[in-house]
């Protein structure tokens, strides 16, 4: 009898690149999440009067 094949699995440095790249994207899309909450918070604290700008 005769075992299935094994699937070949890719190498090492090609998992990683993939992990990295994974990881930039979701630090990218955190970063501008981030961005966007700050704007739309001091846009409200200055709306209500809580925050003022100095310029």
């Amino acid at each position: 009898m005769q075992s299935e094949p094994q699937k070949k699995l890719p190498n090492k440095k090609i998992i990683k690149t993939a992990k990295f790249e994974a990881k930039e994207q979701f630090t990218k899309s955190s970063l501008e999440n981030l961005n966007t909450e700050n704007k739309r918070l001091i846009k409200n604290l200055i709306d209500s009067g809580e925050f003022k700008t100095n310029t």
